[in-house]
């Protein structure tokens, strides 16, 4: 008896240093490369909220790492801009912009829009687009929303992503090898006067899970990742950053380097960054009256940053 409960404690000691070695080493190898998603020299990306933050750093890390890109965003002049930032990398890079407004259009403008997209040779979709509807309160009760609020943060924070990624998705497996990267949050645990917000970025992880099992069973060489950050220094996050936050174009290299491992690894979803990971790691195994009060405090500070901002 004696002898089977010292090889079962011994054979999860070695699982356990395993995993953790496994897991240690996603952020400690050399970066991965996206040259399997490169199958052409004129391969394609397609960013949304690509105008400025994590969507602007991934269009410029693209880009710098062979791919034209295209930039998919609601606001005209900082698409251009964002456009002559891009082509800055690389003199070579093809870059073209579409011009969507992720709350307000329509599946037929979606398909309209996107449809001379998918006759290029697209092979990489970063589903970015995503966050608060401007001149809305950041943080509230739900009760406190109107039906018209609802439905906003439902359309850019959903709605928007599952219709692009269905447009895409079957010029996309013609493609591959490609490569979805749709991006979560840290809110998904679920962010007190976040309801909307937060049940989206849930959503983003079901979405892509089922979509990527989708893409196995169908045997189309289809890589879906969902992308979980923490705070990331951006045009529109400037106050009261957590430790160790990384700004826009940080994040989005680390994100370009190691979602392609996670792929490898099979995994559905992955923190790129390591100090979020940490976090993450960190409020799994806290007990819940701790996590309630470290998320409650996480959103005041969050909310009297945005209203200092507002006011500034």
């Amino acid at each position: 008896m004696m002898a089977a409960l010292r090889f079962i404690g011994a054979a999860s000691l070695t699982y356990a240093a395993f995993k953790l070695f496994d897991y240690a080493s996603f952020y400690l190898l050399p970066p991965a490369s996206l040259a399997r998603y490169r199958t052409t020299e004129d391969a394609w990306a397609l960013v949304t909220g690509a105008s400025a933050g994590i969507g602007l750093g991934t269009a410029q890390e693209l880009a710098a790492r062979g791919f034209n890109v295209v930039l998919l965003g609601h606001l005209p002049a900082e698409l251009d801009a964002a456009a002559a930032l891009v082509r800055a990398e690389r003199r070579a890079a093809q870059v073209r912009v579409v011009v969507l407004d992720a709350i307000a259009s329509t599946p037929h403008e979606i398909e309209a829009a996107l449809g001379p997209i998918a006759a290029l040779p697209v092979t990489v979709l970063v589903n970015n687009v995503g966050g608060f509807p401007i001149d809305e309160p950041t943080l509230r009760y739900l009760s406190d929303y109107t039906a018209e609020d609802l439905d906003r943060s439902l359309n850019i924070n959903a709605r928007f992503m599952a219709h692009v990624s269905r447009v895409l998705l079957p010029r996309l497996a013609e493609n591959g090898p490609a490569l979805v990267l749709n991006m979560s949050s840290a809110s998904r645990m679920g962010i007190p006067w976040a309801a909307p917000y937060s049940g989206c970025k849930g959503f983003v992880i079901s979405f892509t899970a089922s979509v990527a099992r989708e893409m196995i069973a169908a045997g189309s060489e289809v890589d879906c990742v969902a992308i979980v950050p923490g705070d990331v220094h951006s045009q529109s996050n400037t106050l009261w950053l957590s430790p160790g936050s990384p700004d826009s174009r940080q994040y989005a290299k680390a994100m370009l380097d190691r979602a392609p491992r996670a792929a490898r690894r099979g995994w559905l979803e992955c923190a790129p960054w390591f100090a979020h990971a940490l976090g993450f790691a960190l409020l799994d195994i806290l007990p819940g009256p701790a996590v309630l009060f470290l998320l409650t405090e996480f959103a005041k500070q969050k909310e009297a940053a945005a209203r200092a901002l507002k006011r500034a």
